[in-house]
């Protein structure tokens, strides 16, 4: 009987008060965290140091890099046996086959030639070589002439600029 008599008179009311003081806390707290995630989901584009990325990394970080940039169905293909195209994308009802190349020197034209048999394999239109890094000329010259677009690391830097402003 005391214990009813106590919670009614004393424990609910102490507690109705307390629920009204923090509510609004507590939807601030709310509203902090889904800020937070909001932004730790783009914070991966503005300070992204992609040369100490692993091979697997490298290809995810562009798959989502391509989708920020305007691409649609973006999809990292297989590890093994994907015929020298790790990603396949379509923007503006042309697709594209990406092989990315995540390299400390140069890029040869084994890269070029790998790339225009795998959009060939997956039936695209647009066969692109992407890499943090640069390529041999005899691999600029194969990729002007076989139709296969080679896109450097001053490229990726403008993707990622682009992607960033779209934040």
């Amino acid at each position: 009987m005391f214990l009813k008599l106590f919670y009614y008179l004393i424990a609910a009311p102490v507690l109705l008060l307390l629920r009204i003081f923090f509510w609004p806390f507590k939807m601030l707290f709310r509203f902090i965290g889904w800020l937070f995630r909001k932004t730790g989901e783009n914070r991966r584009f503005r300070k992204t140091d992609f040369d100490r990325m692993d091979g697997w990394e490298f290809e995810e970080y562009i798959a989502e890099l391509l989708m920020r940039n305007g691409f649609s169905h973006v999809e990292v293909t297989k590890g093994s046996g994907d015929q020298g195209v790790d990603i396949l994308a379509d923007k503006d009802g042309v697709s594209y086959a990406v092989q990315c190349k995540h390299y400390t020197g140069k890029i040869s034209n084994k890269a070029v030639q790998e790339a225009y048999a795998g959009a060939s394999f997956y039936g695209c239109e647009v066969p692109v070589v992407l890499t943090n890094s640069y390529f041999f000329p005899s691999a600029l010259e194969l990729g002007d002439e076989i139709g296969v677009e080679l896109w450097d690391r001053e490229e990726l830097k403008h993707l990622i600029r682009t992607a960033r402003r779209k934040i």
